[in-house]
């Protein structure tokens, strides 16, 4: 039986809504630090620090969230609930996995999560190393 993924907008629109948030949390930092008297930093140091800090920031984002919660709020808007290929309901070890997994999905320069275009169930490298997938909460 094949699996039944969440349509890729759903999972997009879920990433906007989470990347907003974390976006908002790195401008805050940043508010923060140029008030405490950073503003002096030349650009081109600043930017290689937001990179890192932004992606910081959603790595744990992702990891405290998705597996201490097991949702995060742009899934939770999107309607969209993380499954086993069983269609069993994954323990908090396993979205620990997971969240290590999708991390080694983007740190291979994003090929972990651009195999989605090319899979036959529209699925990256991370749910087909922890055998997770997303899955619409609401089966049409």
């Amino acid at each position: 039986m094949p699996l039944r993924a969440a349509p890729m907008l759903r999972r997009v629109a879920a990433l906007v809504v989470d990347g907003l948030f974390v976006i908002a949390a790195v401008g805050l930092f940043s508010y923060i630090s140029w008030k405490m008297g950073l503003e002096g930093l030349p650009t081109m140091k600043i930017l290689p620090l937001s990179a890192v800090l932004t992606a910081l920031l959603w790595a744990g984002y992702q990891y405290l969230l998705l597996v201490y919660v097991g949702s995060t709020p742009g899934l939770r808007l999107a309607k969209l609930g993380l499954r086993r290929f069983d269609n069993t309901p994954v323990p908090r070890r396993l979205r620990r996995w997971r969240v290590l997994a999708s991390i080694l999905s983007g740190l291979s320069l994003t090929l972990g999560y651009a195999w989605c275009f090319l899979d036959e169930d529209q699925l990256c490298w991370h749910d087909r190393i922890t055998q997770t997938y997303m899955a619409p909460l609401n089966r049409e």
